[in-house]
């Protein structure tokens, strides 16, 4: 009896590898007629899928491994004429790839809504990219069961329809990109949730509602854009946590109230655009101190007050400042900056900045200080193509009138050099009319005319 099970057991390894061959057979011409579906269903063409070819190992963007197909890339590829004419987002032979992990169609058009199957047939998909496919309708729901994506690329469709909550239990994303597109609602509280979340863009949509107050528990983000949407209420004070983010654009939306001193905590932080909202207040000194990796800073178009800090001029790193269209004042910082480029941008118009230009505006080769009350002359350090325009400046053209500058600048309590002309030459002030030197001119007049009324008489 032993000897018959040895021997079952021995037949059984020797036969393994046949069987082992044979699924393997199997299950490749499985795919291969699922790829020929495809390859029908989406129209291409035979230069890139040729019919006779080996599927692995000549067709263009098929990768496999171990003859199972595990990687389709067919970003801009071009439909056969047929194909052209009724190009539909129809890719069901998809659900026969059982071990696919990555599916590209990166501009190639793919009209129509996606089939609700795919969230629940790909489970082993890790990488899905459907940029710029001319996608539309809401996205499903069951895209939350696509719990091994690492990256998902949605962006620069017609998406319609709010952000699944699902969308939370994606546990391995890295990579979320839904931007432009026509997405509705409130950013989802389940985001927060998506610890290993290194790059988020929700921009350019129609989110209305406010930041989850939890965002900062997206310890690895790197790259958080939110612009051009309908996003208000304040910023979350939490944003400070996210210790590693570099990049942080929050334009174009409708946020309100100062900046919190929390985000000093975004030490790496490199690019800062926070343009075109309601943002107000004055800011905080420490908050950009702690900021030494910042190059680019946008916070144009808003509601802030008081004196800019004066170590947004002289951080060495920032080669972008756009502080115009606000309600800053005071003067600019009158020191110089050990630095040997000059190749930044700086706009500081719009405001109400005065005083004399100032040497640390030879740092940069761009500058816009239009729409201030600056006086005095134009340095040499000043570049020659700078916007200088609606100031109080001399010997320069389109300058604001002298009653204008003279009242900015009594208002004030300073004095204000009337373009430069000498104090000889300067209009004397005009006396002040007094009821009694009315009076008295008055009884001048009065003797004047007693005086001839008399000298006629005699006469």
């Amino acid at each position: 009896m032993q000897n018959a099970i040895d021997i079952t057991f021995l037949l059984l390894f020797l036969l393994f590898p046949c069987f082992q061959l044979t699924f393997q057979q199997l299950s490749s011409r499985t795919e291969r007629a699922a790829l020929l579906e495809l390859r029908s269903s989406l129209g291409l063409r035979g230069r890139d899928w040729p019919i006779k070819a080996d599927h692995c190992s000549v067709w263009n963007g098929v990768q496999c491994r171990n003859a199972r197909v595990i990687g389709i890339n067919i970003s801009g590829f071009r439909r056969t004429r047929l194909g052209r004419q009724n190009p539909r987002f129809v890719v069901d032979a998809l659900a026969n790839l059982t071990l696919l992990q990555s599916f590209n169609a990166s501009k190639f058009l793919l009209p129509g809504p996606i089939p609700d199957w795919l969230g629940s047939s790909l489970k082993p998909l890790q990488v899905l990219d459907l940029r710029s496919c001319s996608i539309h309708g809401p996205i499903p729901s069951s895209f939350g069961n696509l719990t091994n994506l690492t990256t998902l690329f949605l962006s620069n469709n017609k998406l319609n329809g709010s952000i699944p909550a699902s969308f939370g239990q994606f546990i391995r994303l890295s990579v979320l990109d839904l931007a432009r597109n026509e997405l509705t609602g409130s950013i989802p509280l389940s985001i927060s949730s998506l610890g290993n979340l290194s790059f988020l863009d929700l921009s350019s949509n129609g989110l209305d509602g406010s930041v989850p107050p939890l965002i900062g528990s997206l310890r690895q983000l790197q790259k958080l854009n939110l612009s051009s949407n309908n996003l208000s209420s304040s910023l979350p004070a939490s944003l400070g946590d996210l210790g590693v983010l570099v990049d942080l654009d929050i334009s174009f939306n409708k946020f309100s109230g100062p900046l919190p001193p929390d985000l000093k905590g975004m030490s790496r932080l490199q690019r800062m655009l926070l343009r075109s909202n309601l943002l107000g207040g004055s800011l905080p000194d420490a908050l950009f101190s702690s900021l030494t990796q910042l190059q680019a800073l946008a916070i144009n178009d808003n509601r802030f007050t008081g004196a800019a800090p004066d170590v947004l001029f002289l951080m060495p790193g920032l080669r972008f400042l756009d502080i115009s269209g606000n309600n800053f004042t005071g003067l600019l910082p009158n020191s110089s900056l050990n630095s040997n480029f000059s190749d930044g941008t700086l706009n500081v118009s719009g405001n109400m900045f005065y005083g004399g230009l100032v040497p640390v505006l030879g740092r940069f080769s761009v500058v816009d200080v239009s729409g201030n009350y600056f006086e005095g002359g134009v340095p040499s350090f000043v570049v020659m193509n700078a916007s200088l325009e609606s100031n109080c400046l001399r010997n320069v053209s389109r300058q604001r009138t002298l009653e204008d500058c003279s009242s900015f600048y009594t208002a004030k309590g300073l004095d204000f050099d009337d373009f430069g002309k000498p104090i000889a030459e300067r209009p004397p002030p005009v006396p002040e009319k007094s009821g009694k030197n009315m009076n008295n001119i008055r009884v001048i007049i009065l003797a004047s005319l007693l005086g001839w009324v008399g000298f006629i008489v005699v006469v």
